[in-house]
């Protein structure tokens, strides 16, 4: 009798899927990023930014690991989403702030 699940008959799904998942999100921090440089350039470059750091984090975790390099894998793709979820989290609070990002940081002396 076949699996009900379609990852047990090809588990390179599962991978294709994530990778693709992952180069969604990098195109969709640079289209977000590409928008908000009319408003605020620090926060459109931030985000610009990201979107590469994404997509290399997605071709990282769609590879397979080996299990003895699971733990330190998981440890790195758990850092470097929590970092750009912060940084995503700090531009969507200071693109809809009163305050300009001028303001809050002191970029200029």
């Amino acid at each position: 009798m076949p699996p009900d699940d379609p990852e047990d008959v090809d588990p390179g799904l599962a991978a294709e899927r994530t990778r693709l998942a992952w180069l969604r999100t990098a195109i969709a921090f640079a289209a977000v990023g590409g928008a908000a440089l009319r408003d605020d350039v620090v926060i459109g470059l931030v985000m610009l930014t990201a979107a590469p750091a994404i997509w290399v984090l997605g071709h990282f975790v769609s590879r397979s690991v080996r299990p003895a390099q699971r733990s330190g894998h998981l440890l790195l793709v758990t850092v470097a989403v929590t970092v750009i979820a912060l940084l995503a989290l700090l531009g969507a609070l200071l693109g809809h702030s009163p305050a300009s990002l001028r303001d809050v940081l002191p970029l200029h002396g």
